[in-house]
């Protein structure tokens, strides 16, 4: 059963590191659009470049939700990949140890066909 507990041990490690880089990601974004928040709201306080810096503050914040979205997807989508891998694995193991499989009976391979004879001229 060595197997078994290598195999939870796997997964815990993919939990952690599948949450980590979630919370991760997700705390670095609140930290990233908190601190240009500040800047902005100075930018934005004077009148002639009160648009611009208003457009470019929405571009920043979109673009930083969309970085960290797509970091967390692929989170996702490996972290699943690993999770389909260990089961493989695992069940590959499963089999392995279950030894080979029972024998079958030879069949004889049935004759083939004869040839059919060309068309007479």
């Amino acid at each position: 059963m060595k197997r078994k507990s290598s195999m939870a041990k796997w997964r815990g490690a993919l939990a952690l590191v599948r949450d980590a880089v979630e919370h991760g990601s997700r705390a670095v974004e609140r930290v990233q659009i908190d601190t240009a928040k500040r800047p902005f709201a100075v930018l934005e306080a004077i009148p002639p470049i009160a648009v611009p810096a208003k457009v470019v503050h929405v571009v920043h914040d979109a673009s930083v939700a969309v970085v960290h979205g797509s970091i967390r997807a692929v989170n996702a989508v490996v972290g699943k990949g690993v999770e389909i891998a260990l089961a493989e694995d695992e069940e590959a193991a499963d089999v392995a140890a279950a030894g080979p499989a029972p024998a079958r009976e030879a069949t004889r391979p049935s004759e083939p066909a004869p040839a059919s004879e060309p068309p007479a001229p």
